[in-house]
């Protein structure tokens, strides 16, 4: 029977008859139709298991994969000649201006994010589409260019304009497909990879659905077997249990782990929300070399280097001011320092999110080189003791790291429902994980009672007037009576409220976007 054809199902959506030709929609009504019951059941997986840790289960390697753990033999296929090294990853969303910024920045790869960097407006995501094709099909340069590596959206959400036989399509089957469709043949004529960083995996399970839908789209889009590559991004607690599983589902397909350490930390909190021997301090008073990260980033290292992967650190969010301002020279001298643990714990590279600390994080991975670095190549033991070991973590829940959570998501949240897909706050470039870890610690501190350092009990009133407080600052700020001023806060009120937690609160703020109704109004789905 042949497949239902894909319905435009917004205003605008006429407006990208060039991305949405008649082959184009049949590859992905074909990848839709072929991944959508499986993305269902991993998506009900996903929250079974949720239901189970906060009812005081413990994640712990699956016996059943014990052979694939235990078999030292395997490895993942070789890099592509088009990744020689991966020192520095600038990361930044899909827009034509910062293609041009990461296209002259010298960093080794350009990570153009489709995910917590862009607002996911029907007319912005083909905007980023026509973006990709750009680069893609753009002739070779004088200079060596980043090679382009493209973030999907997570497998968790939804393309609203987007349907297939009366549902809507998967963000992932809408951004792959059309990347791919338009992409990858010119790349590869050019002998460039098509190249995917994957997010926010949970399970090996999860990874053989990507590995599926790769599968699919070569055979729709006649490309060879295994041509389409991945890295991965490990941003959740359960997949650090299953690092090599998943490395082995994609095991033709990975080149690299990557260290998405805030959300991590978020993907923590949501994980054990409810649990009183969890409960963070303020996000910026501990650091990567704490026990509780530490253990989760030697994982990374000690999986890449056992299957011939690169291991890539995380992320620099600092925004850099004039060259001799004192705070840029602070920036500079802690990034350095970051780095260079990084590099003498055994990454290859790091992410950026500023073209300005490119040379900056190269200069730590150039001085360590690849000269006595620790060997990583024996078993991989993963500890849960220590993973959840958080209790050495230095520094206390205090009203200022309360008000900065408050602060931030707020203000992101009334920038994103502008459009606007990420911002600097206190001179850090933030996206969408910002608001996912602020709100998740404020209702997670709500939750528990806890007791600020400076006296006050973290509760409704407490919440409700500090919210009330930076919603009044920002009007001021910004000098304006827009109401999406007032839909960031309800949509975070009703975060800090909602039991069980909210799983990802970017599902709803989505369908506050696309409906234009009060955030109390939109549908939403919790853990």
């Amino acid at each position: 029977m042949d497949r239902p054809d894909l319905n435009l199902a917004a205003p605008g959506t006429d407006r990208a008859t060039d991305l949405l030709d008649g082959p184009t929609r049949h590859v992905l009504a074909g990848l839709e139709a072929a991944s959508r019951s499986g993305r269902a059941d991993l998506l009900r997986a996903r929250k079974d298991l949720a239901r189970s840790v906060l009812a005081g289960g413990e994640l712990a390697v699956d016996p059943a994969t014990a052979s694939i753990r235990e078999d030292a033999t395997w490895r993942a296929a070789p890099a592509p000649d088009d990744l020689p090294r991966r020192q520095v990853e600038l990361c930044s969303p899909a827009t034509e201006a910062d293609a041009r910024a990461a296209l002259s920045s010298g960093a080794d790869t350009w990570v153009a994010d489709l995910e917590d960097g862009l607002v996911p407006t029907w007319d912005r995501l083909v905007a980023a589409q026509r973006v990709l094709a750009g680069v893609a099909t753009a002739p070779e340069a004088d200079q060596p260019s980043p090679a382009l590596v493209v973030r999907p959206r997570g497998l968790h959400l939804d393309e609203g304009h987007l349907q297939h036989d009366g549902a809507p399509v998967s963000a992932p089957v809408a951004d792959v497909g059309l990347f791919l469709a338009h992409c990858a043949r010119p790349l590869l004529e050019a002998g460039r990879t098509p190249h995917l960083y994957l997010p926010k995996l949970e399970s090996h399970a999860e990874a053989t659905w990507w590995d599926a839908l790769l599968t699919r789209a070569e055979e729709l889009l006649d490309l060879p077997a295994h041509s389409v590559r991945v890295s991965v991004l490990v941003e959740t607690v359960q997949a650090a249990y299953q690092l090599e599983e998943i490395v082995h589902a994609l095991r033709h397909r990975v080149t690299a782990l990557a260290a998405g350490r805030w959300d991590y930390v978020f993907s923590h909190l949501r994980t054990y929300a409810t649990r009183p021997d969890q409960v963070v301090p303020d996000r910026d008073s501990f650091t990567m070399n704490t026990r509780f990260l530490r253990s989760y980033t030697d994982l990374i290292v000690r999986t890449c280097g056992r299957r011939g992967l690169l291991a890539i650190g995380g992320p620099v969010a600092d925004v850099p001011g004039g060259p001799f301002e004192e705070a840029t020279l602070r920036a500079g001298a802690r990034v350095r320092r970051d780095k260079l643990r990084e590099a003498r714990q055994g990454f290859a590279g790091a992410w950026v999110l500023h073209p300005a600390l490119v040379p900056v994080a190269r200069e730590a991975f150039e001085q360590v080189g690849s000269h006595d670095l620790p060997d990583h190549t024996g078993p991989v033991v993963v500890d849960g003791e220590a993973l959840r070991d958080i209790s050495k973590l230095p520094g206390t829940a205090t009203l200022s790291g309360l008000r900065y959570n408050i602060r931030a998501s707020l203000t992101f949240l009334t920038g994103w429902l502008s459009g606007q897909g990420t911002c600097v706050i206190e001179g850090h470039l933030e996206d969408f994980g910002t608001v996912e870890l602020a709100r998740m610690q404020v209702w997670q501190w709500a939750h528990h009672g806890v007791r600020l350092a400076e006296g006050p009990t973290v509760g409704p009133l407490l919440i409700a007037r500090v919210v009330g407080e930076e919603a009044a600052t920002l009007r001021r700020r910004l000098a304006t009576a827009d109401d999406r001023i007032d839909r960031a806060a309800e949509l975070l009120t009703e975060a800090f409220e909602i039991v069980p937690p909210l799983a990802f609160l970017s599902q709803r703020a989505y369908a506050v976007l696309l409906s234009g109704a009060p955030a109390g109004s939109s549908n939403g789905s919790a853990a």
